[in-house]
């Protein structure tokens, strides 16, 4: 079956200017950043963007290469503020978006500053949202650095978590193989997942599906929200997998074949 994606370069433009690719932190975000906390928005434009890219079929290096500098950006932050508040939605995204395309050194760096279940300095995550975003984290943190054992921890952590109604990572059978590194489990799973995701868009009331027969397939992204529509954390395991050197599924939209160009797989 043939896909057409519609609305594409409009939603790709948007995301560019939300993700602010190349700019430097100002000292309106340097007062924010100490006085209020962290922000999430460009670190889910920013995914919003390489998912773009992935469909498109974009020029990798500068897929690389526009990440890695939001990347740094985003752990200059870390550096700057003290504080808790909206650090682990920040750090969730922001580790998504390395492990899309980052280099393996940057992707490992990031890891190791990221927050997990356990909180941050003196801060125990709450039960409202941020226990969810941290032990997700946490679990692909500790995944990174080669901790299965602990990545399995975080995970028992999420499943018991609160989890944000308008926030919705992945779900229990799909992380089960991808932590045992059970990876013919893991393909078929995926599969499995891509299949609801696409029944879930056909129920939609707003159907991003225009138009659908046995030979194409018309859907428009204009409406997609990256957080809450896509499925960013299936395509974060998926790749991290890949660049374990593991054979994983691909879906021409949700998780287009280009993806797998954008990942460096130095060691």
């Amino acid at each position: 079956m043939k896909l057409t994606v519609k609305d594409l370069q409009g939603k790709s433009q948007r995301a560019e200017a939300l993700a602010r690719f190349g700019e430097p932190i100002t000292l309106t975000l340097r007062e924010y950043l100490l006085e209020d906390g962290f922000e999430e928005s460009t670190a889910v434009s920013c995914m919003d963007w390489i998912w773009c890219q992935w469909l498109s079929g974009a020029p990798i290096e500068e897929v690389r290469g526009r990440v890695e500098g939001v990347v740094n950006r985003g752990m200059e932050m870390q550096d700057i503020s003290p504080l808790f508040r909206k650090r682990p939605s920040h750090d969730l995204f922001l580790l998504h978006c390395a492990i899309f395309a980052s280099s393996t050194s940057q992707l490992k760096k990031l890891a190791e500053r990221v927050v997990d279940a356990s909180g941050y300095k003196q801060y125990t995550p709450r039960n409202d949202g941020e226990l969810y975003e941290s032990a997700w984290c946490g679990m692909v943190k500790h995944w990174i650095l080669g901790d299965r054992d602990k990545a399995a921890q975080q995970a028992e952590i999420v499943w018991g978590a609160y989890r944000f109604p308008n926030l919705k990572a992945s779900t229990k059978p799909l992380v089960a193989p991808w932590l045992k590194q059970d990876w013919k489990s893991f393909m078929t799973q995926q599969r499995k997942d891509f299949i609801k995701h696409w029944d879930r868009i056909r129920k939609d009331r707003w159907c991003p599906i225009q138009k659908e027969d046995s030979e194409k397939i018309i859907v428009s992204v204009d409406r997609f929200s990256p957080k809450q529509s896509w499925c960013w954390a299936h395509c974060g395991m998926a790749l991290l997998a890949y660049r374990e050197g593991a054979e994983v599924a691909t879906d021409p939209f949700w998780f287009p074949p280009h993806a797998l160009k954008c990942v460096p797989l130095e060691k």
